[in-house]
């Protein structure tokens, strides 16, 4: 029996972990893959914080709710932009080290980066484009200073649900045999859920499994509609799609067509550094008027792009690509899973004891569209928040930030006493199940959707759910399948609920935003979505 079971070694699963063995607890991690891959490391843009003056946390705030398309909650995004700050300060005493320069007086000060969204540069990084790979590499050594134990190669099929609480998990070892694993407490940290479309800058481990894992056992997720697109990935085979971050448009870079247009210039009053919703849009619907499979990054101008953007040089110069002297040819890719498992202020769940930050989680500070570079921050303040709800007692959620309201539902748990039924050992091939969601949520469920093709996308996806009997048994692969399967439906169900156009969620048939629509869809696994309107909308001041 654990204090503490961490499921996911991302920077918010990492965190978590690492503020909870600085406490005294018994923490074990437990991740399906290595301990050191994880979707932090492919973050290239850097972390958002207000770490120097003209910037500050209001102005932080103000951005990240435009971006939010009026769906963030206001509270928790005033957490994220103000403990943010000494989050990074934290990371970098931790060993951390960000890209500086010196000023005017010779002294060193962080290079500040500007992307998308933002209203000044405030994106702090690291070897360039390597932020993800540093930062976790440094909460790597610490975890391993602390002394944590972890169990790679484990793959979580189950929670296990005990007088109304989650005692831990069932897991599979690295050689498939079933383990019941008691923690405790129990925190979701496993990512997002790119995998579900068949386009993605994400890994292949991004298969949406705390959420899966959250909706088997009846707990409630909201907002899983918005599946935010990154706008630039370079169109090529390669999968997943090498990302061009957002930071090179912030250096200059420009968005355009077949006849070298800038169009953004038409779109936004940000143009290329428009939010993310907003350009993937622009991108989706030329591409569909005008037959093309891309458009084109033109970073030509950048200055010093080799060493700026070591990644994306190198990814480029694989493919035969200069982006000194070539248009980029780039295209919207499945990229961040704005909603999630819905928690407290303080990452606690519907489920007692049961917790969740990063990615996996909905705490409301994303909205309907992440601001960009908001993310890494959003694991380093949210995981070190569990911990501290953790140490003084807590084990219940409460009714902050997006539990507002959805506390009062009626939500059924599942209990889970006995080991999953493992599937039978046939002759179902788990690749081509994943393939088989994958091509049907990027064709029926992408940047833009409608009802025929949300329709599409349900009955596919139940015909495909038939399937699952005949996959082979304690297989990491299976479980990945199950649950990109139980994700896709999950999204597919809220998309169709949601009958406006918000954020990253467009829907042809109904072009406009809906102040009906103002709350979120709430998902247990049991039943359609419910909604839950905001109890208080927040936006910023200049857009009330």
């Amino acid at each position: 029996m654990f204090d503490l079971l961490v499921l996911g070694s991302g920077v918010a699963g990492l965190t978590t972990a690492l503020h909870a063995a600085r406490r005294g607890m018994s923490v074990l991690v437990v991740t399906k893959g290595e301990l050191s891959h994880s979707a932090t490391r492919y973050a290239q843009g850097g972390v958002a914080a207000a770490l120097a003056s003209p910037d500050s946390p209001e102005l932080h705030l103000a951005d990240t709710l435009v971006a939010g398309a009026g769906l963030c909650d206001g509270e928790a995004v005033r957490i994220l932009v103000n403990e943010g700050p000494a989050r990074v300060r934290e990371l970098a005493a931790l060993g951390a080290t960000f890209d500086t320069d010196l000023d005017d007086d010779g002294v060193s000060q962080l290079l500040l980066a500007r992307e998308g969204g933002h209203s000044l540069a405030r994106v702090v990084h690291a070897g360039g484009d390597q932020t993800g790979a540093e930062i976790e590499r440094a909460l790597v050594d610490a975890l391993h200073r602390a002394d944590v134990e972890v169990r790679e190669g484990w793959f979580a099929l189950e929670l296990l649900v005990e007088r109304d609480r989650c005692a831990g998990v069932l897991a599979i070892d690295p050689s498939g045999e079933p383990h019941y694993v008691r923690a405790l407490d129990t925190v979701l940290a496993t990512g997002g859920a790119g995998q579900c479309f068949a386009v993605t800058t994400n890994p292949a481990l991004s298969t949406g499994d705390g959420i899966a894992l959250a909706l088997r056992a009846g707990v409630a997720c909201a907002d899983l509609e918005f599946m935010q697109f990154h706008p630039t990935a370079l169109h090529h085979p390669s999968m997943p799609r090498p990302l061009l971050s957002e930071a090179v448009r912030g250096e200059g870079a420009i968005l355009r067509d077949d006849r070298g247009v800038a169009f953004m210039v038409d779109e936004h009053p940000l143009a290329d550094l428009a939010p993310r919703d907003v350009v993937s849009r622009a991108i989706t619907q030329l591409m569909q008027r005008t037959g093309a499979e891309h458009v084109w990054l033109d970073a030509t101008m950048v200055d010093d792009f080799e060493h700026r953007f070591p990644t994306i040089w190198a990814a480029c110069q694989s493919v035969g690509l200069d982006p000194t002297e070539n248009w980029l040819p780039v295209a919207p890719a499945a990229h961040y899973m704005s909603g999630g498992v819905m928690t407290d202020l303080d990452g606690a769940t519907t489920l007692s004891r049961l917790w969740a930050c990063g990615e996996t989680a909905c705490s409301g500070v994303h909205g309907a569209n992440r601001l960009a570079s908001n993310s890494l921050l959003d694991g380093l303040v949210f995981g070190a928040r569990v911990v501290d709800a953790i140490a003084r007692g807590k084990t219940e959620a409460e009714p902050t930030g997006v539990m507002a309201g959805v506390l009062d539902l009626s939500l059924p748990l599942v209990s889970v006493a006995d080991p999953v039924v493992l599937p039978k050992d046939r002759a179902t091939d788990p690749a081509k199940l994943r393939a088989s969601i994958q091509r049907v949520m990027s064709q029926d469920c992408g940047v833009v959707r409608d009802a025929a093709s949300l329709e599409m996308a349900a009955q596919t996806l139940a015909d495909l759910a038939t399937l699952a009997e005949d996959l082979p048994a304690r297989q990491a692969a299976t479980y990945e399948a199950l649950n990109l399967a139980r994700v896709s439906q999950a999204i597919v169900a809220n998309a169709t609920a949601r009958t406006e156009s918000r954020g990253s969620h467009t829907r042809r048939d109904y072009p406009e935003r809906s102040d009906e629509l103002l709350g979120r869809f709430v998902a247990t696994g049991d039943s359609a979505p419910r909604f839950v309107p905001l109890a208080e909308p927040a936006l910023p001041r200049a857009a009330q």
